[in-house]
């Protein structure tokens, strides 16, 4: 069996190839997870730091089957497991909303939208048009707004909405309008209620500064 050094000279090789974030996502995940005895706990947060830059460059399924693994796990970083927040099963999510909703700390500042303008944009706007304009009002990147309106149970939308003191109205409009379409229009109206709403603000607040917008990312460098 490889020593913890060894394991580590080799997640510093993958590191450098381009082409291994896959292997190397799943390495980091699987060394974060059974902390051997002989890795110094000093190296924990470069690792914890190098697993959340290299998931967000792999493909939905790497994501998917990485999240799976997280329940359960209360050790490891809040900023972390939000990271796989969109690509979890629905009972990962729920320990992440609680996570979030138990943390401490002020979520953020977070400024609501303009709901009317949002609303005309969902109605004359397509898809994709529609991820961009409503990323540039919350100040998140379209590609995210994208995996949160294809939630088919509608919890990531709330979630957002929540997070960015859109009320419940405006949550029913964006879900019959842009939302994903899931087999029971009821439950997906009724996740509203059951977002915490420190974390709905939390995750929220993650996602502006870990995926934020070009526009919003532009403005912030400008203050």
């Amino acid at each position: 069996m490889p020593t913890a050094k060894e394991r580590l000279s080799h997640l510093l090789a993958l590191a450098g190839e381009g082409s291994q974030r896959t292997a190397l996502a799943g390495e980091l995940a699987d060394l974060l997870l059974d902390w051997p005895s002989d890795c110094p706990e000093a190296m924990r947060a470069p690792v914890v730091a190098l697993l959340e830059k290299t998931v967000r460059e792999t493909d939905d399924e790497t994501r998917a089957r990485l999240a799976a693994r997280l329940g359960g796990h209360s050790e490891l970083p809040l900023d972390l497991v939000n990271e796989f927040y969109l690509a979890a099963p629905a009972r990962v999510r729920r320990e992440i909303l609680m996570r979030n909703e138990l943390a401490g700390g002020d979520a953020g500042d977070i400024a609501a939208p303009d709901a009317a303008t949002l609303l005309v944009a969902a109605r004359s706007a397509m898809n994709g048009q529609f991820a961009e304009r409503f990323g540039a009002c919350v100040g998140i990147a379209p590609q995210t707004v994208q995996a949160i309106l294809a939630d088919r149970t509608a919890e990531a939308l709330a979630v957002l909405c929540k997070g960015a003191h859109l009320d419940r109205a405006m949550f029913s409009a964006l879900t019959l309008l842009k939302g994903a379409q899931g087999d029971d229009t009821q439950a997906r109206l009724a996740a509203f209620d059951t977002v915490p709403q420190h974390a709905a603000e939390r995750l929220t607040c993650y996602w502006q500064i870990h995926h934020a917008s070009h526009n919003h990312t532009e403005a912030a460098a400008a203050e």
